[in-house]
């Protein structure tokens, strides 16, 4: 069937099939998820698991290694990658690309259900899941209110957040930065040594008499009843009146030597926002769901709870959707605007309203029918995909301007509308169904690219195929219809004179007649033409390495974040102290009428000032140079602490999927296995990076470890006296950290009930003496008699990878810098830097990535290549 010639002859018929494709094409635009990037299936898994009050030395060869053995024969894993840290295991694995991550799920399950037996009792079971980018808040919310912060994050766990959590494409809500209840058992030791009791005697009467129990079903009359014994706290006067013990007929009770204070949990996260303390809540979605669409439905329940409570009220903080949506705007504005630049220059060299309005009816349609393309074909609206429908509409003008040409010059030649139409088409349609098909080839081998650039990219190379598959249906049945009935062209003057005279004095004759001069002096003087184009050939080969190379542009993000760190565990009291001091440098150097709103986030021994801007179209300033301007201002002035500042970029994601889990460019791995020497060789190396000037931010993974007591126990000591590890550990724990003894229900809501030393002998210094035992035998002992200290500085955690100790060290670029000439620069620091046996040196993240990226890519142009040639020869027989 020629179905050009069933268009020409059925008008009607090929309208309405077109209107169909109009009408699915603008169905599936709506209904395609927005999204920044293309959905990438990741096949990354990470086990978790928690074993509490451990340190990183122990978790690492009690749980990392057995991990990591355990998991080492699953297939088609490519790297392993693990951080033990102070009570937690995390073991990362990544996967060889198109792997069936359900059955590598499976696999990783099984063997950790292999070795589940040969963990300690306390050790909790090894959380799965599988790596999901979309699982990063894409809206971040701050609360304030003046009921007070622990009110206000029980409304929002209770409440706020269920409201968020209904929403379509909502996968969870987090709620950080709150303060949360807790009933508080305060010891006090000195009464504790006068009444012979220990802190273990109180936790143990705390869980005794707080209890409920089934006790079964009960026959009354031709009914059976249930019975509950019901024991649990009712008061906090409850607690306080519970019975420890009996001495010589006299009940000592808690409150005989303790104090109950409805109080609240330590506070390990502090959070400001615009200079008020605020709660910070957190929307994630789900998998695949429209980004924009999520965030959008979000701001319309913020406004909604805002309206509807005094009490409280809901500041959006970060929108992620608000990148995506101007990202996507400004590269639909460039198709936009191409578009008609492209129906305008068509117009002034055509001259003829009919022809451009031929050409201007393709270029929506073979848009629209590719977005129903899409649809069906499960993509998203991205940056890659309105990336490649720009790329496209170059391409898709130039079938129908072939045709078209070749109807209007048979029309000029006199023969009527439809013949020139069907006899037009048939002429051009195998040149343009090659032209088209070599284009097309040119994209096929990125489809076969199995890097996470090379998956990113298949998306734009699908769009454009897509496009121009359209745009070749279109040229050959829409374009020669409308032309048999639309096309206005008349039969031309057939003597060259009455042609010169139609064309004399134009500006296109004049173009046209100096190209015919060009095209007959080339053809005249090969050899010159051969030449000249060798000589460009050879001079772009050499300057090919001289153009700059980076995998992901900078973009800007609209956040700078400046970070703080000081020693592990500094108390977050003095944390606030220098961080008083850098916010007031960071907002004198921030022009802060750019800015939308400032957030400060405390941890013990760390801190971030996160600076939302505004919208990029918004701000006279880029984010780049605010942050610069941050980092000059506060170099030097905050001793005793670390300064970072990052301008966020908005393809950070891709920099966290391509290395170690950091944002930063430049990631560098140090392999060897002693963490001291691991440490001074990090810190030699950034020493001579700081030398190259493209560098800045630069960091060690590793922080100092925090000051630790080691208590050991005399194994035999203890056994003498019929005590256990577990018992003298649990006696400690209770007296420093605080042990909990079950939990204090009211209004629905669970509390915990914690056994602590109160502040004024838990903030002493810890002595042994006065921390009592008692054993099997009823003899109150001194811990100190049972067990040794030792004190050291523990590592804050030992990252691996493949089983080998690795310390990272990264740091960020200058803007315009490119990553490959600063790598280059950084090698040729270190090119006599002397390594300790045992230590190696890997450059990883983002660069690695480039790497293999640019093996991929030089392989697909080169297939492209043979590629073409098959098609002309397929063309030209």
């Amino acid at each position: 069937m020629n179905i050009s010639r069933t268009a020409v002859h059925r008008p009607v018929a090929t309208t309405m099939v077109f209107l169909i494709v109009i009408v699915l094409g603008i169905m599936g635009f709506y209904y395609l998820p927005i999204d920044l990037l293309p959905q990438i299936e990741y096949p990354r898994l990470a086990i978790r698991t928690h074993y509490p009050n451990v340190g990183p030395e122990e978790i690492e060869k009690i749980i990392t290694d057995r991990v990591e053995n355990a998991i080492a024969s699953v297939p088609n894993i490519e790297k392993i990658r693990s951080s033990s840290e102070e009570g937690r295991s995390t073991v990362s694995i990544e996967f060889a690309q198109g792997t069936n991550i359900d059955e590598a799920s499976n696999d990783v399950r099984a063997a950790l259900d292999r070795i589940r037996d040969d963990f300690p009792p306390e050790v909790e079971s090894p959380r799965l899941w599988k790596f999901d980018p979309d699982n990063f808040p894409v809206v971040i919310l701050g609360a304030k209110s003046a009921m007070g912060m622990e009110r206000l994050t029980r409304i929002l766990e209770r409440e706020i957040s269920h409201r968020f959590e209904q929403l379509p494409g909502v996968g969870s809500v987090d709620v950080w930065g709150g303060v949360y209840r807790e009933i508080q058992v305060r010891l006090k030791r000195d009464r504790l040594a006068s009444s012979r009791l220990s802190a273990t005697d109180v936790q143990q009467a705390l869980t005794r008499e707080n209890i409920t129990l089934p006790g079964g079903d009960m026959r009354e009359g031709l009914s059976d009843m249930y019975v509950r014994t019901r024991g649990e706290y009712q008061s906090l006067d409850e607690i306080a009146s519970t019975i420890i013990t009996i001495v010589d007929g006299k009940a000592i009770r808690i409150r005989d030597v303790a104090e109950v204070i409805d109080g609240y949990q330590d506070i390990n996260r502090l959070v400001q926002i615009d200079g008020q303390p605020m709660v910070r809540m957190g929307i994630r979605k789900q998998s695949g769901t429209n980004t924009v669409a999520v965030a959008y439905e979000a701001r319309k329940v913020m406004a909604k709870i805002n309206e509807e409570r005094d009490d409280l009220e809901l500041l959006m903080v970060i929108d992620q959707s608000e990148f995506i949506q101007n990202s996507i705007n400004n590269v639909q504005k460039s198709a936009i605007w191409g578009g008609m630049l492209a129906i305008f220059i068509l117009y002034v060299f055509l001259r003829n309203g009919s022809t451009t309005f031929i050409i201007a009816v393709s270029i929506p349609i073979s848009i629209i029918a590719t977005f129903g393309l899409l649809y069906f074909n499960d993509l998203t609206l991205n940056q890659m995909s309105f990336g490649g429908l720009a790329l496209g509409i170059g391409l898709i003008v130039d079938n129908a301007i072939v045709v078209l040409e070749n109807i209007v010059r048979l029309r000029e030649n006199g023969r009527d509308l439809t013949e020139s139409a069907l006899v037009g088409t048939s002429q051009v349609t195998g040149a343009i169904i090659a032209s088209t098909l070599t284009t097309c080839v040119i994209f096929l081998p990125v489809v076969f690219m199995h890097t996470i650039s090379g998956m990113l990219f298949q998306e734009l190379a699908l769009v454009v195929v897509f496009a121009l598959a359209c745009s070749l249906l279109i040229a050959t049945s829409l374009v020669p219809m409308l032309s048999s009935r639309f096309l206005t062209i008349g039969k031309k003057a057939k003597s060259d004179s009455g042609k010169k005279e139609a064309h004399t004095g134009t500006w296109f004759h004049k173009v046209e007649n100096s190209y015919s001069r060009l095209l007959a002096g080339a053809v005249h003087h090969r050899r010159i033409v051969f030449a000249v184009t060798g000589i460009l050939l050879v001079i772009t080969f050499f300057l090919w390495p001289l153009i700059p190379v980076e995998l992901a542009p900078q973009t800007d993000a609209d956040e700078i974040e400046v970070e703080l760190e000081m020693a592990q565990g500094t108390n977050i009291a003095i944390v606030n102290e220098y961080l008083f001091a850098l916010e007031r440098i960071v907002k004198e150097a921030t022009p802060m009428d750019q800015v939308k709103h400032v957030t400060i986030e405390m941890h013990p021994g760390d801190a971030q000032v996160e600076l939302s801007l505004k919208n990029a179209n918004e701000r006279t300033i880029d984010s780049f140079i605010i942050a610069d301007n941050i980092r000059k201002s506060i170099e030097g002035k905050i001793p005793g602490a670390e300064l970072r500042v990052q301008a966020q970029s908005g393809l950070w994601m891709l920099r966290r999927l391509f290395g170690s889990g950091g944002g930063e460019a430049i990631q560098m791995e140090l392999r060897g296995y002693d963490l001291d020497i691991a440490d001074q060789i990090a810190h030699e190396i950034i020493a001579i990076m700081q030398k190259v000037p493209e560098i800045k931010d630069t960091r060690v993974s590793r922080r100092e470890g925090r000051p630790e007591q080691n208590l050991i126990i005399d194994r035999e000591k203890i056994a003498d006296l019929g005590l256990s590890v577990s018992d003298v550990a649990r006696v400690i724990q209770t007296n420093i950290g605080g042990t909990q003894a079950g939990v204090y229900r009211e209004g629905g809501e669970e509390f915990p009930i914690v056994v602590r030393l109160q502040p004024k002998d838990r903030l002493s210094t810890l002595d042994l003496e006065n921390v009592s035992i008692r054993t099997d035998a009823g003899r109150i002992l001194p811990v100190s008699s049972v067990v040794h200290t030792l004190r050291r500085r523990s590592p804050t955690d030992i990252q691996r990878l493949d089983g080998q100790r690795v310390t990272y060290i990264t740091a960020n670029l200058q803007s315009g810098a490119a990553l490959v000439d600063v790598v280059d620069k950084v090698r040729q620091e270190l090119r006599n830097f002397p390594l300790p046996a045992g230590f190696s040196i890997f450059y990883s993240g983002e660069y690695e990535e480039q790497q293999k990226a640019q093996q991929d890519f030089l392989l697909s142009i080169f297939m492209a290549i043979i590629l073409i040639y098959m098609v002309m020869a397929a063309q030209f027989e």
